[in-house]
């Protein structure tokens, strides 16, 4: 049965979704208690108690307990009961929203084969960064429910689905309209641009805004010690951003809501941000490069890549505040009488690191969001400032940057990529709204 509707015409804004008027209280220190078992030793009794259902339909502890162990190996966080507690909410919130949007598609008759869950899984380990096949050894590795993947997998390719037959038709993008977004980029030619990527945690659901906050403020460290900013994301993220790892794309100043503008405006490349508090819930944010706007350029498929070289001085984790003085001081001369990579890599041979010399060549992307920080605004063959770090404090200097030339955008490509931009804004507020009704019309029960 094709889904039908009235026209929908809604005004482009931002707007995220929160979990409306669930009647739930989640318990935090007994998911705590769950989370502690084992999964290789007790899949059989997780499969069969109830932590919760949706219309009737149940979800297992191991439902829960699988998607969080995957969810938190990905994100390279570290696997404990705190952090286990702490995402146990947002999990779960995540499958609900799954089964209300398998349950609605299946309401008309959308279903998803095998052949397109596989390439779906196929398509989630090229955005991981994993060779075909390696995701099905890396659950039998964890102990995580396939199955549940797999549904997770079906909702995203029904929802989509549903969501294009029922409203696809239905919204229009007038020449006007297009002529309206255009002429508002070419004012802002010129002006500072920020590719900014988000991390949305809202409140008003199971957990109270107090232990949000608090989430948000642990990923925001764990994140800044080396987990993955977009797979964290993609696995907890409560945005329609969290499909593309939370990129919002290219915004100049004015464009984001205000309490996100304003702090995106006084970040640098790299740089992390937040928790910043809305009416919704949390963001994280992270301000992942800058450029100066024009509407008929765009950045060439390659990242800018760079030849690096660092002075590296050792010191111990729990290392006094002389130690660290001498150790800043010696780092310091060393940066103001290097000016290529051949004097930095002879001076820093006096550090006696192994760690110090040639770095090689890495594109932006792949470095630390501290280090990238460090390496964008440095011109070539001059030394940064000395920089503490996890394991003692270091002097880089860039030797070499290679930025791919940007490409000319026809202004007829231009104008369907505008369109394609005011549609897919459109359809993803069309479906938070509808989501955002199916919770409130939902009969949640949570057993824990």
């Amino acid at each position: 049965m094709q889904p039908t509707t009235p026209p929908v015409r809604v005004h482009l804004r931002r707007s995220v979704s929160v979990l409306g008027r669930l009647s739930f209280v989640l318990s935090t220190w007994l998911f705590a208690a769950w989370m502690a078992f084992p999964i290789a030793g007790a899949q059989a009794q997780q499969s069969l108690i109830i932590a919760a259902t949706v219309n009737d339909e149940m979800i297992s502890i191991l439902d829960v307990e699988s998607r969080l162990r995957l969810s938190i190996f990905l994100s390279k966080l570290p696997d404990t009961n705190e952090t286990r507690r702490r995402l146990a909410g947002q999990t779960l919130r995540s499958i609900i929203d799954d089964k209300l949007k398998l349950q609605e598609a299946k309401k008309f008759n959308i279903s998803v084969d095998q052949h397109e869950i596989e390439r779906s899984e196929r398509d989630f380990e090229k955005r991981n960064g994993m060779r075909p096949g390696a995701l099905r050894q890396l659950m039998k590795r964890l102990g995580v429910d396939p199955n549940g993947f797999a549904e997770r997998l079906e909702a995203e390719i029904a929802w989509s689905r549903f969501i294009l037959a029922r409203y696809r038709r239905t919204i229009e993008i007038s020449e006007q309209e297009v002529d309206d977004y255009l002429a508002e980029i070419m004012r802002d030619k010129g002006k500072p641009e920020y590719l900014v990527s988000e991390i949305f945690l809202p409140t008003g659901g199971p957990q109270n805004p107090q232990s949000i906050q608090a989430l948000a403020d642990r990923l925001i460290q764990q994140i800044k010690s080396g987990a993955d900013f977009g797979a964290v994301a993609r696995n907890f993220s409560q945005s329609a951003s969290a499909a593309q790892g939370g990129s919002l794309g290219w915004h100049t100043a004015g464009q984001l809501a205000t309490e996100i503008d304003t702090v995106v405006r006084s970040m640098s490349p790299g740089q992390i941000a937040g928790p910043v508090k809305t009416i919704e819930g949390y963001y994280i944010l992270r301000l992942d490069s800058q450029r100066t706007a024009d509407p008929f350029h765009e950045e060439a498929d390659e990242p800018t890549t760079v030849t690096l070289s660092q002075a590296h001085f050792e010191l111990p984790e729990n290392a006094d505040a002389a130690l660290v003085a001498s150790t800043m001081a010696k780092a310091q001369q060393i940066s103001a009488q290097a000016t290529s990579c051949a004097q930095l890599d002879s001076l820093a041979k006096q550090t006696g690191s192994p760690l110090s010399g040639p770095l090689g060549t890495f594109p932006m992307t792949q470095l630390s969001a501290q280090l990238r920080s460090v390496v964008e605004p440095l011109a070539i063959n001059r030394a940064s400032a000395p920089v503490r770090n996890a394991g003692g404090v270091i002097v880089v200097m860039v030797c070499n940057r290679k930025e791919p030339e940007a490409k000319k955008i026809d202004p007829a490509e231009q104008r369907a990529r505008i369109r394609n931009q005011l549609l897919e804004e459109r359809i993803n507020l069309v479906a938070e709204q509808y989501l955002r009704n199916l919770r409130r019309t939902a009969i949640v029960d949570v057993r824990l």
